[in-house]
C-alpha cells in the first residue's frame, strides 16, 4: 500500500476537486435516501483501490456536506483550513496515540506547547495548563469535573455521598453541555440554576446573587458559577468581571465557556468585553471554531490542573518519570489522538495576525448581512450580535403571530430541503428566528448577497 501511496493520494485529490463543483452545500436531509444508497454488504475479500474510490464517489461523497463552503453558515461549524487537513493526513499516517508520554512523546509535548500558544493567543498566559479535547461539551464537562476535584478531593475515594446538595449557576443562554454534564457527573439537572438574562442576553447578576443566597439559606452548597464569553444563540458575553467577584465572594469555582467567542478578545474594539476572564479557574476555547482548525480540537485552559486521580494501573507503570506530562492522569481518556498537530500546523502557517484578520473579516461579513436584511420589508434583525452570529426573522404586520411563526419555520425547512445555503433556527423572545454563523474567511459580499437571495426566496414559497 505504501509503495502506491503517492499515486493513490493524487487520485483522491483529483476526485475531491471534481466533487467540489456541486452547487448544494447541504447534500441530503433524508436518512432513507442515504441508507438506500449505501452498500450494506460486509465483504469477506478485499477490493482494489480503484473500486474503493468508485464506491466512495457513489456512496459517500454525494452526501458529504460542504462545511467549508462560504454559503454554509449553520450552528457554529468552523470552516477548517487546507493546511490543517494536511496535518490530519500526517496524523493518520503515523497513527500516534498519546495514552502515555513514552507511547508518543511528541504528541504529549506538542499538546502542552499548543495549549500555551492558545492561551497566549487569547491574552491568558497564566492559563497555560490544560488539555485538548474532542469538543466544547467535553471541555465543559472537564471544567465541572475539575471544580469537584478542587472542592471535594475526597470524591476520588468516597464519591459525593457526604456532600450536601451541590448547585451550579449559569445563564439560560448557556450551552446545553452544561446541563448534560450535570447528568453525567451525577449532580442532577435540578441542581443547575439557569439564571435569567437581561436585554443583551447577559446573565442578570442581581438575580444570580439572590439565587445563591436563597440556596445557601436552604442548606445547599454552591459549587460553580459559569460565565459565557460568546453564547451559542447570539454571541452574548456576560459581565465576566462581576461574575468573578461573585464567585470569589461565595467561594465557588469560576468557569468560563469561551468555546466560540474568546478569539475575538484579540480585537481592540472588543477586548474590554472579556475583562474579568483572567480570574477564571477554568476556561474553554474551541480552536475548531473561530481559529479555523479542522474538527476535533477543543481546549480547556487552567492556571493549575487539580489532580483528581491518584492511582496508576500496573500496565501503565513506567519507572522513568522525569518531567513527563501524562494527560491520562487528568482525564477519562486514555487513548488520545494527536489533536495538537493540526493546531500547530494552523497557528504556525497562518500566524496570529492572519487569524485575527480572519476573525475581523467574519464580523464585517456578519454586519454586512445585517445591513442587507434590515433594508428588507418585514425582516426583523436581532439587535444583539456582538460577534459573528446573526439572528433574524420575518414578521409581516398583516399576518397573525401564529402565521408569522409558521412562515419562519417553513422557510427554514425549505432552505434545508434545497440545500443551496445552510442556516439553522433558534428561539429568541419565545419566537422562531433564523440564525447564521459566519466563521469562514473565504466568505465574500457576493456570497452574502447570494445567501440573502435564498433567504428571501424561502419566504416567498
Amino acid at each position: 500500500m505504501k509503495e502506491n501511496l503517492k499515486s493513490h493520494l493524487s487520485e483522491v485529490v483529483n476526485l475531491l476537486d471534481n466533487n467540489q463543483s456541486v452547487s448544494q452545500v447541504l447534500k441530503s436531509n433524508r436518512p432513507t435516501e442515504i441508507k438506500s444508497t449505501l452498500n450494506k454488504t460486509l465483504n469477506s475479500e478485499g477490493i482494489s483501490f480503484n473500486q474503493l474510490l468508485s464506491d466512495l464517489e457513489k456512496e459517500i461523497l454525494p452526501y458529504i456536506n460542504r462545511n467549508t463552503d462560504p454559503r454554509f453558515a449553520a450552528y457554529i461549524t468552523g470552516s477548517g483550513n487546507p493546511i490543517g487537513a494536511i496535518a490530519e493526513f500526517i496524523k493518520g499516517y503515523y497513527n500516534q496515540n498519546g495514552l502515555k508520554w513514552n507511547n508518543s512523546p511528541i504528541a504529549n509535548e506538542l499538546e502542552q506547547l499548543v495549549i500555551r500558544w492558545v492561551a497566549e493567543f487569547v491574552g491568558l498566559p497564566d492559563h497555560s495548563s490544560g488539555l485538548l479535547t474532542s469538543g466544547g461539551s467535553m471541555s465543559n464537562y472537564l471544567g465541572l469535573h475539575f471544580a469537584l476535584a478542587a472542592k471535594f478531593p475526597q470524591r476520588e475515594m468516597d464519591g459525593l455521598m457526604g456532600a450536601k446538595g451541590l448547585t451550579v449557576y449559569c445563564s439560560n443562554q448557556s450551552h446545553s453541555s452544561i446541563e448534560r454534564s450535570m447528568v453525567f457527573l451525577g449532580l442532577g439537572r435540578s441542581n443547575l440554576r439557569k439564571i435569567d438574562v437581561d436585554c443583551e442576553f447577559k446573565i442578570d447578576v442581581n438575580k444570580l446573587r439572590s439565587q445563591l443566597i436563597e440556596d445557601i439559606e436552604s442548606g445547599l452548597q454552591p459549587l460553580a458559577i459559569i460565565g459565557n464569553a460568546g453564547t451559542t444563540n447570539v454571541g452574548a458575553i456576560d459581565d465576566l468581571e462581576k461574575l468573578a467577584q461573585i464567585a470569589k465572594e461565595f467561594n465557588t469555582w469560576y468557569h468560563v465557556d469561551g468555546a466560540y467567542g474568546l478569539p475575538a478578545r484579540n480585537l481592540l474594539e472588543l477586548s474590554s468585553k472579556f475583562d474579568g476572564i483572567e480570574h477564571a479557574n477554568s476556561i474553554i476555547i474551541n480552536p475548531h471554531k473561530w481559529m479555523y482548525v479542522p474538527f476535533e480540537a477543543s481546549c480547556i485552559l487552567l492556571k493549575q490542573i487539580p489532580k483528581a486521580i491518584h492511582f496508576e494501573p500496573d500496565y501503565l507503570y513506567t519507572a522513568n518519570k522525569e518531567d513527563r506530562w501524562e494527560s491520562s492522569e487528568h482525564t477519562i481518556e486514555l487513548t488520545k489522538e494527536f489533536r495538537a498537530l493540526k493546531v500547530w500546523f494552523t497557528m504556525k502557517f497562518y500566524g496570529t495576525n492572519k487569524l485575527i484578520e480572519f476573525i475581523r473579516h467574519d464580523i464585517e461579513m456578519t454586519n454586512y448581512l445585517a445591513s442587507k436584511l434590515e433594508k428588507v420589508k418585514y425582516f426583523v434583525v436581532e439587535r444583539v450580535h456582538p460577534l459573528s452570529i446573526l439572528c433574524f426573522r420575518y414578521e409581516n404586520d398583516n399576518l397573525t403571530e401564529e402565521q408569522n411563526e409558521i412562515t419562519n419555520q417553513k422557510a427554514l425547512l425549505k432552505i434545508e430541503n434545497e440545500g443551496l445555503i445552510f442556516i439553522t433556527g433558534t428561539k429568541l423572545h419565545g419566537k422562531t428566528y433564523m440564525r447564521a454563523y459566519f466563521g469562514n474567511p473565504d466568505r465574500t459580499k457576493k456570497d452574502v448577497d447570494y445567501m440573502v437571495g435564498e433567504i428571501l426566496a424561502s419566504i416567498k414559497q
